[in-house]
């Protein structure tokens, strides 16, 4: 089977909050504003100062009903592990130790990441936490407002790492993204993919969503988060490319 690995994806969360008021400030001009504004609603400077982020949820191929367990390990300052249980398939885990990027899955075994998917692997492990998509985007630019699910949303068009399409829609009135398009590098190869966020919530002062849905190639993948915990002691042993 084909299986996402979704770059981190920082998710976490306590209790529901209400996010503040927006409408009454001046309409941004630039993806620079808009990503000021996404900031400070989302908390990314508390987020700055995480060290380690653990996750756990569960994951859903809706279309091929399959099922399974997602726990992620983020440390600070470019280390990540993700780890997705299928019932009746196996384990499938991706990681980046800082230096080295590797996968295992139950055809393959282990295979370490080399050329793009290493330079993605990277990138993704740079996100930590409070899932801040100004570090995926290059060269962002404002070029527009689109509904999407019956919000308004900011539309901001750049480049991601590898030089492939990235849109990032912000909701006009939260300042939180909504979801994003962009061209990713999995094992099977390279493939759009769009990625709706929601059911935000605020951990530690920290804005998360707790649901995430990304579909791609025919393939759609449902996360619900159930479990974060921000600086909990994480070996740096869990994210060394095993010999097998």
């Amino acid at each position: 089977m084909r299986a996402y690995r979704f770059g981190i994806v920082a998710l976490a969360f306590t209790c529901l909050t209400t996010l503040p008021p927006t409408a009454q400030q001046a309409e941004p001009q630039t993806a620079q504003q808009v990503f000021g504004r996404m900031a400070q609603v989302m908390g990314l400077e508390k987020a700055a100062k995480v060290r380690t982020v653990q996750m756990a949820g569960t994951v859903e191929y809706t279309l091929q009903g399959l099922r399974g367990r997602i726990e992620v390990f983020i440390k600070s300052p470019n280390k990540m592990l993700v780890k997705t249980t299928i019932e009746g398939v196996g384990e499938f885990v991706s990681a980046y130790n800082g230096k080295v990027g590797w996968e295992k899955d139950p055809r393959s075994g282990v295979r370490e990441a080399r050329g793009e998917r290493l330079t993605q692997m990277r990138e993704s492990a740079r996100e930590g936490a409070g899932n801040d998509v100004r570090k995926l985007i290059r060269n962002a630019t404002l070029v527009g407002n689109e509904t999407i699910d019956g919000r308004e949303a900011f539309v901001i068009e750049g480049t991601t790492a590898l030089g492939g399409p990235i849109t990032v829609y912000i909701d006009a009135q939260r300042y939180v993204p909504i979801r994003i398009d962009k061209e990713s590098l999995t094992p099977q190869g390279k493939m759009d993919t769009v990625t709706y966020y929601s059911d935000y919530r605020k951990v530690d002062g920290i804005m998360y969503p707790f649901t995430m849905r990304r579909t791609a190639d025919g393939l759609e993948m449902l996360v619900k988060v159930t479990r974060v915990k921000h600086n909990a002691p994480i070996s740096d042993a869990i994210f060394q490319k095993p010999k097998r």
